[in-house]
């Protein structure tokens, strides 16, 4: 008998799943993370902003209002930050949970404490069950639904009741609201009922018992949302809103080499970030070497377990084999095998050696992972964040920055590839008029845009990694680069740490005005043509057939005229009318005849700069807030060719 046998043998049952319960409270406790994922950060601020109705997603029903009842709750209480915590917390506790119970039901099935013991300490100190229960994420709760779930299981193989087979159908229900793809649950559930009931009679009691409470949860709960809370009026809506995820082509396709390596990458992060081939490789071999131990299961729970882990696995093969969330419900039944092995001598000491491993592999792991200072993606958005205001466009390769930013520094204006793309159902010349009209709409508002050289042109993904969302959409670093074209000469490169990727900026009107000015030889600058019957942007300027009344304007400006001591016009004009007003708008961006200067032009084709003295408006307006440049007073079939508008200070 071992130390760590006889400390058990000295703790009562109920001593042991209090302090069992505590420690992994505790353990969990003290480790959530502070570096979120991108799904983490989306259920947060969705929960932070958004009504409750709002809050249904297809694949996990129950998560997004199970965090409006936080929400309020927190609120009663006196908090007024974030629920990003109080949802971390309930996670952590659930994950806690999930060990204890898995533990009791462990003991339940092969006697032996200590066997259990470490079975389910070896889910608790897996990386992907520790890291999600520290995390915002919906596949601890729906895991511990399904632990709860195979106890009932258990306990119908010893006692096949149809109130048994009740309860088990109604927390199967729960478990699919945790997350959709749990119906697959049904498998195992079934064979187990199936293979527990002695006569065929009670064999269609017990399914019926097990299938009506697990519809009535699930149907009702699905179909108040879509025809009550959602508002659909058709099937075939709900079948889209269930399916949707299926058919964007992201996920699924065939079974082939990449998925078989991205199971193996899968489950290797299941176990340990770091050091997972050495605790799955054990692990395999300790549960061939002890494989005559499953016999300690009695012989329809075992089927059910054996049934759960290939109609899981072959699942989620298909689906998405390397992401580590999705094999988190399949540690349970791989859990009770465990045990079972365990309760051999030598693959018991082995059992606890792993178990050491992998807190001592996992811990440092899970602690550097959540510590904020070493968030490579934070200290990018914190110095993005530094070089703009609030309703300045930056434009982020796909990934988290999508969201650090607005949860952390409250930028709202943030655009990439997967959004254009999905708010175009995929079609990539109405995405690209997308980002280019939000571009359009931001240089107009007076604000800057900035843009990252990887959205421009977006990298492959690294070896061994899923595909990135351009690559998913099949769109190649070229293609995107060219929707970026038109403005590529109005770029700047941004002052950020030489170390962080690159980011181009265009100006705010503001700062362009108070400096360099506008050269509409690269763009338009936000400035917008109104009344004219064509204009376009070419290597001299821009061009311009006047119609009636013609009128440049340019995004609102917000400028003291204390210093200005002139305006500069530089263009060519070929129009049989020479009659020209420049006006500076009050802050309500008004015109008024005596704050505008008029001038002459010279007819012809080559350039003449028109230096215009701001003195008198100087005298009559104290801020600026806005340009009007009326290059004549009608159009005549003749050509106005602006090349910049500038103002000069003292």
């Amino acid at each position: 008998m071992t130390v760590f046998d006889t400390v058990l043998s000295r703790i009562g049952l109920r001593w042991l799943v209090l302090i069992l319960l505590l420690a992994f409270s505790t353990l969990y406790g003290v480790t959530l993370t502070n570096v979120h994922t991108f799904d983490a950060l989306s259920y947060i601020l969705d929960v932070d902003r958004k009504p409750w109705s709002e809050l249904f997603h297809p694949h996990h029903l129950l998560y997004g209002p199970l965090g409006a009842v936080i929400r309020a709750l927190a609120t009663v209480i006196g908090w007024h930050g974030s629920v990003a915590v109080w949802l971390q917390v309930i996670n952590a506790i659930a994950g806690a949970i999930g060990v204890t119970v898995l533990f009791v039901l462990c003991r339940s099935v092969t006697r032996s404490t200590g066997a259990a013991l470490i079975a389910s300490i070896s889910m608790g100190f897996s990386y992907a069950y520790w890291y999600y229960a520290v995390e915002v994420e919906v596949y601890t709760l729906a895991v511990v639904a399904l632990i709860a779930g195979l106890w009932l299981m258990f306990r119908i193989v010893q006692t096949p009741t149809w109130q048994l087979s009740a309860w088990l159908g109604l927390v199967h229900g729960f478990a699919v609201l945790g997350h959709q793809t749990n119906v697959l649950f049904a498998v195992p559930a079934l064979l187990t009922i199936g293979l527990s009931a002695k006569t065929q009679r009670l064999r269609y009691q017990l399914g019926v018992a097990y299938v009506l409470p697990l519809v009535a949860v699930v149907g009702s709960a699905y179909l108040w949302v879509a025809f009550g809370v959602s508002g659909m009026r058709s099937w075939s809506e709900v079948w889209i809103w269930l399916t949707g995820y299926a058919q964007t082509g992201f996920w699924g396709g065939a079974i082939d080499k990449a998925k078989l390596i991205g199971l193996l990458k899968g489950w290797r992060e299941t176990l340990a970030l770091q050091g997972g081939a050495f605790i799955g490789i054990s692990g395999i071999v300790l549960l061939l070497a002890g494989r005559s131990a499953f016999s300690r299961l009695p012989h329809p729970l075992l089927i059910g377990v054996l049934s759960w882990l290939i109609v899981y696995g072959l699942f989620f093969l298909w689906w998405e084999p390397d992401n580590i969330e999705f094999w988190i419900a399949s540690l349970p039944p791989l859990v009770l095998l465990f045990s079972a092995v365990l309760t051999i001598q030598w693959i018991y000491r082995a059992g606890l050696v792993l178990v050491i491993a992998m807190l001592a592999l996992n811990l440092p792991t899970i602690i550097e992972r959540g510590d904020a200072h070493r968030d490579w993606q934070r200290r990018i958005a914190e110095a993005v964040a530094a070089l703009t205001q609030t309703g300045d466009l930056i434009i982020v390769p796909d990934g988290v920055l999508e969201l650090y930013l607005p949860y952390y520094w409250g930028h709202e204006n943030v655009y990439g590839l997967n959004q254009a793309m999905t708010a175009s159902s995929g079609d990539w010349s109405a995405a690209c008029a997308r980002i280019q009209q939000r571009i359009e709409t931001t240089l107009t508002a007076g604000y800057a845009v900035l843009i990252a050289d990887e959205a421009q042109r977006p990298l492959p993904a690294p070896p061994d990694q899923p595909p990135t969302p351009a690559e998913r959409f099949g769109l190649t670093a070229e293609t995107v680069a060219a929707c970026y074209a038109p403005i590529q000469s109005m770029l700047q490169i941004a002052p950020l740490p030489a170390d962080l990727p690159v980011y181009r900026f265009i100006p705010r009107a503001n700062v362009l005005a108070g400096g360099e000015g506008w050269d509409f030889r690269r763009g338009h600058w936000g400035w917008r043509a109104e009344q004219v019957e064509a204009e376009r942007i070419t290597p001299s300027g821009w061009h311009i057939i006047p119609g009636i009344d013609p009128r440049l304007i340019s995004p609102p400006l917000l400028l003291s005229s204390a210093d200005i001591v002139a305006v500069e016009v530089r263009l060519a004009a070929t129009t049989d009318v020479h009659d020209a007003q420049i006006f500076f708008l009050d802050l309500n961006g008004q015109a008024r005849e005596e704050h505008s200067i008029s001038f002459t032009l010279m007819p012809g084709t080559d350039m003449t700069t028109y230096r215009l003295p701001f003195n008198s408006i100087a005298e009559q307006m104290e801020k600026i807030g806005g340009i009007r440049f009326d290059p004549v007073s009608v159009g005549d079939g003749g050509t106005v060719i602006v090349e910049s508008i500038r103002l000069i200070y003292r």
